[in-house]
């Protein structure tokens, strides 16, 4: 396997540049043509653009690794949270912030974040979007060891998938709120570019892979 080193990225401007430089060495010396490149890169410059819109304190890891000629970016995030600042952050969400909520990449950061701080309920989130209910979280979680997910349990991750995410708007094609989640994929970058986004959400740990 072929992959970059491990890069810190944070809220600031600073980490993100010495990200995307770190990003574009690693893209030199591989034998790509230009538009894979530009892919990739674009990939890694929307997943660092969501880290710095999250909210909360995180600690996040970045790579890209290669197997087989397929391309995957790699971002581990871990909560700094306490159980206290957890319980702060939830009375917020519940009282309106996810409604500011806008994008595709804005609903990874929800899953993401929502994900850690209801770990052992996270199959409640439920999320309003043009007047209908669209449990994106529930839509996109797919299965484990061939059985089906239902309530997690602490010593499995719950598991989002953007190819299972679809498929259920697909099945859901009548429904306005389906429609305008759809609509929403359509203007994605990442979503039209991408192979597959998955989501693992464990505890206080979540592992984010992008397939290019």
């Amino acid at each position: 396997m072929n992959r970059s080193d491990n890069l810190y990225i944070d809220h600031t401007e600073e980490k993100a540049a010495q990200a995307l430089k770190a990003v574009d060495d690693f893209l030199a010396v591989q034998d790509l043509d230009k538009k894979t490149s530009l892919r990739i890169r674009l990939l890694v410059e929307e997943t660092i653009g969501m880290v710095k819109a999250m909210t909360g304190d995180f600690d996040s890891l970045l790579h890209i690794e290669e197997e087989d000629g397929e391309f995957r970016i790699k971002l581990i995030c871990k909560t700094l949270m306490d159980k206290e600042k957890k319980s702060s952050l939830l009375s917020v969400s519940s009282s309106g912030r996810n409604a500011a909520v806008r994008g595709f990449m804005g609903k990874i950061s929800e899953i993401i974040e929502n994900g850690i701080l209801n770990f052992d309920e996270v199959m409640k989130l439920n999320q309003e979007y043009g007047g209908g209910s669209v449990d994106y979280m529930c839509m996109g979680v797919g299965s484990m060891g061939g059985m089906p997910l239902a309530v997690p349990v602490e010593s499995e991750p719950i598991t989002w998938t953007l190819s299972n995410y679809r498929n259920a708007l697909e099945e859901s094609s009548g429904d306005v709120p389906a429609k305008e989640a759809w609509d929403e994929l359509e203007k994605s970058i990442v979503a039209n570019i991408a192979r597959d986004v998955i989501v693992g959400v464990k505890k206080d740990r979540v592992d984010l892979t992008i397939i290019a």
